[in-house]
């Protein structure tokens, strides 16, 4: 297990095929956790994709921020996370946005509202227990 907040350097960013792997486990008292794929180091910056399962809410939000503003929230179909679980998230960067895979099955496309070039970092925080973050 890996302490979060976790931040990984993506020395070369990520283009299109680039897949990033995430494996954890929900702990049972577990709350919110998100994946940020953020556009530099500091406070405010830019997240070109904000994926924030709320355990809390039964939903599962996608949203960017620019410039300290929020986007539109997006919405995924229903709450693929159980308390006290183990799960695997697939983001996988294609040429107009990002998939979200859970399990075996496509659960949401999130259009890009940043360039795919200014991703530099990826971050993984809140209520999760992170094992793995691999990037392909």
């Amino acid at each position: 297990m890996q302490n979060v907040p976790h931040r990984t350097t993506l020395c070369e960013g990520i283009r299109p095929g680039t897949v990033l792997r995430i494996r954890g486990v929900i702990p049972c008292q577990a709350g919110r956790f998100h994946v940020d794929l953020l556009c530099c180091e500091g406070q405010g910056a830019d997240i070109a994709l904000h994926f924030n399962p709320r355990l809390d809410q039964c939903t599962v939000v996608f949203n960017s921020l620019e410039q300290g503003a929020w986007g539109q929230e997006e919405r995924g179909q229903g709450i693929p996370f159980q308390r006290g679980q183990p799960f695997e998230v697939l983001l996988i960067a294609t040429e107009d946005g990002f998939k979200a895979v859970i399990g075996d099955a496509q659960y949401h496309h999130f259009r890009h509202r940043l360039p795919l070039a200014r991703v530099r970092l990826v971050e993984v925080g809140g209520d999760v227990k992170l094992e793995s973050l691999k990037i392909f």
